[in-house]
């Protein structure tokens, strides 16, 4: 029989305080932070809890996809940050499970299980979204592309694919966003009426991008779909844009929109956010000053700075996870005027224990840029430093291979010198211990 809706709120309290005196232990014991534990194992025991936490939050935003989901996540964040009514939940520090999302509801939730917020934007995890779609009953579900991931993550693409895709049909009120260039993402609302809309990017940017299969072209669709025009890259990495298009009835142009994110591939998540904050009615003002204030995410696009005594050395991470986001960043290391680069490689679960990716990605491309040196580090430094020997085509370039990332940060510290960048493109697990050796962790 089923146990009725005050019921649950009531076992809601006696799971909440476990999961709170769970998470002390775990940060006093120093055995982990708890962002996704207690929500393993909520969901194994008591899995009515989700619903009943998430049914309280009236705009449900989902943002899903292979590449570029945090980094649309905290764009949205502060376009909806402009605007004081608005309370917003998110899933910080890529905890885009079932239980990573669970444990932070259970965390927002006070001791009666109550929740008081008016948006929830969460990164869900391609394999998790069919999972909760139901439960989830999202007013918006984003997509933002669909790259060949590693082999050791879904297999073949064609299945990431169909997961999405189930998602979306659990879903038939969500509007869907979907980046409109890429020919798995475009379709994947087709026969499923669910009301849709596109970004878009000019040919001469979407040409170079690895996408399966070819580039969709969006001349044809006249409505509700957002193109980027006039993309210019700063030399600090920051990029600027111009926006014309519509969503719903309203026509919009907005003419150089900047945004801290290093790259123009980080203009489809741009325009993703500027979509669903038009579809929550967020005004053209508040808009703008969102993407001004933007500050990129952990890894992606962050600098770090590290100083000792006079000296301070700048280091901008530019995380990498499969060989769309290697590729697309090795790109743009070509505005690098002296490039200083520290590839940081760890084989372990959440980076993909198969580090074949390594050679799908064009490190080739690094020929194109002008490098002072190279250091490769992490538990596969090793490596990354044999598929470097294949991609290079000139002998006489300096690397060299420290597998301790402590050790790497000493040594590139030395080498660089006062206010230089250092350029660190890491995996997943060494992003975070890179990040921790500078003294950052996450909550």
């Amino acid at each position: 029989m089923a146990i009725s809706n005050l019921f649950k709120r009531v076992l809601l309290v006696p799971i909440l305080v476990s999961s709170r005196l769970l998470v002390l232990g775990l940060r006093l014991s120093k055995r982990g932070s708890g962002t996704a534990l207690p929500g393993l194992i909520v969901s194994q025991y008591f899995p009515f809890a989700f619903e009943a936490l998430i049914s309280q939050i009236p705009n449900v935003i989902v943002i899903t996809g292979t590449n570029g989901k945090t980094t649309t996540q905290t764009i949205l964040n502060s376009l909806l940050g402009q605007s004081p009514e608005v309370k917003l939940l998110r899933n910080g520090a890529g905890a885009n499970l079932l239980q990573g999302i669970l444990s932070e509801l259970m965390r927002q939730a006070n001791f009666l299980g109550s929740l008081d917020f008016t948006h929830a934007v969460l990164e869900v995890e391609e394999a998790t979204l069919p999972r909760i779609a139901k439960a989830l009953k999202p007013k918006i579900i984003a997509v933002t592309n669909l790259y060949r991931d590693q082999l050791d993550a879904y297999g073949e693409i064609d299945i990431t694919e169909a997961y999405i895709r189930d998602g979306i049909a659990q879903s038939p009120k969500a509007i869907a966003v979907v980046n409109g260039d890429d020919p798995r993402t475009s379709r994947l609302a087709d026969g499923l009426g669910n009301e849709t809309h596109y970004v878009s990017l000019p040919p001469e940017y979407t040409d170079s991008l690895p996408y399966e299969g070819e580039t969709r072209n969006t001349d044809a669709i006249a409505t509700n779909i957002l193109r980027a025009k006039n993309i210019r890259i700063n030399d600090d990495l920051t990029t600027r844009f111009d926006v014309v298009g519509t969503v719903g009835n309203q026509d919009l142009q907005y003419d150089d929109a900047q945004i801290s994110s290093p790259g123009f591939f980080h203009v489809y998540n741009a325009l993703t956010a500027i979509t669903i904050g038009k579809l929550l009615n967020i005004d053209d003002q508040k808009l703008m000053q969102g993407l001004k204030a933007f500050e990129p995410a952990f890894g992606r696009g962050e600098l770090l700075v590290k100083t000792d005594g006079k000296k301070s050395i700048n280091y901008r991470l530019l995380l990498i996870k499969n060989p769309a986001s290697f590729t697309l960043n090795l790109d743009l290391l070509r505005k690098i005027p002296r490039l200083r680069l520290i590839l940081a490689i760890n084989d372990n679960t959440a980076d993909s224990k198969d580090v074949s990716w390594l050679w799908d990605s064009e490190l080739e491309l690094l020929n194109k840029a002008n490098i002072d040196w190279v250091i490769c580090t992490g538990v596969r430094a090793k490596d990354m430093h044999l598929r470097l020997k294949y991609a290079f085509t000139a002998s006489d370039h300096n690397i060299s291979t420290v597998e301790s990332i402590q050790s790497a940060i000493a040594q590139s510290f030395e080498k660089a010198g006062d206010g230089d960048t250092v350029c660190v493109m890491p995996t997943y697990t060494s992003m975070l211990e890179f990040r921790k050796l500078m003294g950052l962790m996450l909550n």
